[in-house]
């Protein structure tokens, strides 16, 4: 055969080839974008990688744990958009304007700020009774500070003293206490959930609570002024007796003990569950049978010694 011949036969077996070889690859190619991958040619024959998407990455605890995610998945990735988010900003402290009485002395009348101590439900009513007609918090309104505790609790004792001390330190706002254990239903009304845990109102209505933190970065008037138009007296400029009498009452350092019946009452009735229960087991029957059989025993030794 010509050589010519055979030259072209060649040619056209290899382009044949190359023919079909591209359309397998782009059949691969649809597959892949199915799947959610993008490849794509560099012009050289050869297929890069371009950007990963869902599928690629492992989506893993470790991965997620290790923030192995951002390295691996591209910025794009949905599924990992938190990871680049920033954070939120702080929201702007809840602010309530306050009425803010005169504590100057009048006609040679020293009034002593003082903690009030609720003795009945009519006096929280009437602690809590709204001044004016303002609905709204940006309006004046009265404002009340609440210290929900009880005096069996150590944690209230511990911070008895402090508690004594706030009066002074804000004299034109009431704080008041409210023993959590005797009045439960304001606990249920108001949301309370643990003790100690301070709670300012405005116009009879409650706005913001206060649970002591963990840490003590975090303190009662830089709360109190946080929220209100409120400004405390420097505790320095106290004078020493003020600070005595804190220590000393209304409310004690040291809780109180007292026979809680409720809870012996509770615990009586898991001790009945408890017996009843046994009672039922098959090692209490096999314990009953052989302290009669053990019984019976001795009866008989004892009259066969008779005999």
């Amino acid at each position: 055969m010509h050589p010519n011949v055979n030259l072209l036969i060649l040619i056209f077996l290899v382009g044949l080839f190359a023919v079909r070889a591209q359309a397998e690859l782009s059949g691969l190619l649809g597959i892949l974008q199915y799947f959610g991958l993008n490849l794509q040619s560099n012009g050289t024959g050869s297929v890069v990688l371009g950007k990963i998407t869902r599928g690629q990455c492992p989506y893993s605890f470790e991965s997620y744990a290790l923030m192995q995610d951002r390295h691996i998945c591209y910025p794009d990735d949905e599924h990992i958009l938190h990871l680049s988010e920033l954070p939120q900003q702080r929201k702007p402290p809840l602010m309530i304007k306050c009425l803010q009485p005169d504590p100057s002395p009048q006609a040679g009348v020293v009034t002593v700020p003082k903690l009030l101590i609720m003795q009945s439900a009519k006096d929280i009513v009437n602690l809590l009774k709204p001044i004016g007609n303002a609905t709204k918090r940006h309006e004046p309104g009265s404002c009340v500070l609440v210290h929900f505790c009880t005096p069996t609790s150590l944690e209230c004792a511990r911070v008895a003293a402090y508690v004594n001390l706030l009066p002074h330190l804000f004299p034109t706002l009431p704080v008041a206490y409210i023993d959590a254990y005797e009045f439960t239903r304001f606990n249920a009304e108001f949301g309370i959930a643990s003790l100690p845990t301070l709670m300012i109102f405005h116009q009879g209505r409650p706005l913001i609570k206060y649970d002591p933190p963990s840490n003590e970065n975090v303190s009662v008037p830089s709360f109190i002024m946080r929220h209100t138009n409120l400004k405390y007296v420097n505790p320095r400029t106290l004078r020493p007796y003020i600070l005595a009498w804190a220590k000393e009452g209304p409310l004690v350092s040291v809780p109180t003990v007292t026979t809680d019946f409720y809870l012996i009452l509770a615990w009586a009735f898991i001790l009945i569950c408890l017996a009843n229960y046994v009672r039922q087991t098959l090692f209490w029957k096999q314990l009953v049978e052989m302290v009669q059989r053990n019984w019976r025993e001795s009866e008989e030794t004892q009259m066969e010694m008779i005999d």
